[in-house]
């Protein structure tokens, strides 16, 4: 029995970052680079940090260099409704 519901757990943990990520998709937001870091442990090892407009911080996990690469500290980007992540174009 304990088996079985450290296993449903251990499943929720699993899905959870694809959940909070489709919940996500439906949102627009738009903000500043403030930071980038990486990791070399990680699965998600690329980090990007937004200052967004209202003042919160959106942190986005990244999975590939080349991604990583396309955003620029102190450059504003728009993400749109729909889209996972922030347009690659900086913002107006």
């Amino acid at each position: 029995m304990i088996q079985f519901i450290l296993s449903f757990l251990e499943g929720l943990l699993y899905l959870s970052p694809s959940i909070k990520r489709k919940r996500e998709r439906h949102k627009e937001w738009s903000g500043t680079v403030e930071a980038k870091k990486t990791w070399t442990f990680s699965r998600h090892a690329y980090l990007v940090i937004f200052q967004m407009d209202d003042g919160q911080r959106k942190k986005i996990r990244l999975d590939r260099k080349e991604d990583f690469d396309l955003y620029v500290e102190g450059r504003r980007y728009t993400k749109k409704a729909g889209e996972d992540l922030p347009d690659t174009r900086p913002a107006a």
